[in-house]
């Protein structure tokens, strides 16, 4: 698995580079109701317009998930309770292991 992500993140990076090479026209971008001009490289234009929207879409992702990694926090907390009362039980019946199939009987 690896090797494979290792693979596809130097295929990725090489596209990026020719992308960059074959377009280094300069281009003029204004915003309309700013008086700003600013003039970059087209393959800048297109990568800054990608990362900006890579960077949306992540707060977009990490704020809805903002109830899951609640309830996951909750679960988490609830099971070493569980554990731990799980342990207690254990201690009091005489039990070596709490969770060994020799039950007292």
């Amino acid at each position: 698995m690896r090797i494979l992500n290792t693979f596809l993140a130097v295929v990725v990076a090489v596209l990026v580079v020719l992308f960059a090479v074959s377009n280094r026209a300069p281009v003029v971008v204004e915003i309309w109701p700013f008086p700003y001009r600013l003039e970059l490289s087209l393959y800048a234009l297109i990568l800054l317009a990608v990362f900006l929207g890579f960077l949306a879409g992540m707060i977009t992702f990490w704020l809805t998930g903002g109830k899951r990694r609640r309830e996951l926090k909750a679960l988490r907390k609830e099971t070493r309770d569980l554990q731990a009362s799980l342990a207690r039980a254990a201690a009091l019946s005489g039990l070596k292991d709490p969770g060994s199939k020799d039950l007292p009987r």
